[in-house]
């Protein structure tokens, strides 16, 4: 019975699907304008000041982590830590990728804190559940992107979307018995938020800002690279999640702005790739049916 119960809200969701969607989006659009997020000068109510560091220390920590990422990534290869399973490999890579990131870009932290307290490179308690409350008001605007990019790819004629718009998503899903998928979930929600958000909103964001006077064109910026970066994770048929991500990382940088709180885009991030998973876990048996 609550299993019949649950396929019928699932069977209804899906058959309104557009007019939730429509819904959702309009009360966020409320939510942000009425939060004053994106009429001018709205992004400067955080009065995030990055101006005590300068703009090659900014640039030099996102380039550092970064790096840090690339060599993480390689050490497993070189460790002899690859067997060919790919769960195991995909989970010790990415662990030890995000792991040496996260506990760099951390040490460059502490540096750039002490200079620019008020530059949003402190955590707070608070900033958690801000996270996930901006994260709930956002995802509308990303998954009606993401619907749009879906229309725009199939009017140009190209190939089948995959709703598994992610390599590493389907590799999850596909290997819910292996007790590596696990490692490879908890990454993805704690340490890849981490080390990618310290890279792009806290470091390369905060150096765009020291070069523009306006938020906005740094929060472009970045989030144009966030988005070219993660072309390569991207499978045949799932380019229209690029205009998803590209949403997103406009609503975390935004909103990472708004607060000056750095643990907000991290919350943020982690909230969206959970998300992603528990997706995943829905779409997979949907798809090998």
């Amino acid at each position: 019975m609550g299993d019949t119960r649950v396929e019928d809200i699932a069977a209804w969701i899906t058959g309104h699907e557009g007019w939730i969607l429509g819904v959702l989006t309009i009360i966020s659009i409320i939510i942000i304008w009425r939060f004053n997020a994106v009429r001018p000068g709205g992004l400067d109510a955080g009065k995030r000041d990055v101006k005590p560091v300068p703009f090659v220390m900014w640039l030099f920590a996102a380039a550092t982590t970064w790096l840090a990422l690339g060599l993480g990534a390689a050490a497993p290869e070189k460790l002899g830590l690859i067997e060919g399973a790919p769960v195991h490999d995909q989970a010790v890579q990415l662990l030890l990728a995000n792991l040496t990131a996260a506990v760099v870009g951390s040490g460059l932290l502490w540096f750039v804190a002490r200079e620019a307290p008020e530059g949003g490179t402190k955590p707070g308690w608070s900033d958690v559940p801000i996270g996930v409350g901006l994260f709930l008001v956002v995802y509308p605007l990303v998954a009606l992107a993401g619907q749009i990019g879906l229309w725009t790819m199939r009017g140009m004629g190209a190939v089948e979307q995959d709703r598994m718009a992610h390599e590493t998503l389907r590799l999850i899903a596909q290997h819910r018995g292996d007790a590596w998928m696990w490692v490879l979930v908890g990454v993805l929600i704690v340490l890849v938020p981490i080390a990618e958000e310290l890279i792009y909103r806290v470091f390369l964001q905060s150096a765009l800002r020291r070069v523009f006077p306006g938020p906005w064109m740094s929060v472009v910026l970045t989030s144009m690279l966030f988005t070219a970066v993660h072309l390569p994770s991207i499978p045949e048929g799932g380019e229209y999640a690029l205009a998803s991500l590209f949403v997103l990382s406009l609503g975390i940088g935004a909103s990472y702005e708004r607060t000056a709180k750095l643990g907000v885009p991290i919350a943020m991030h982690a909230a969206f790739n959970a998300l992603n998973l528990a997706m995943a876990f829905l779409i997979e048996p949907v798809a090998q049916g």
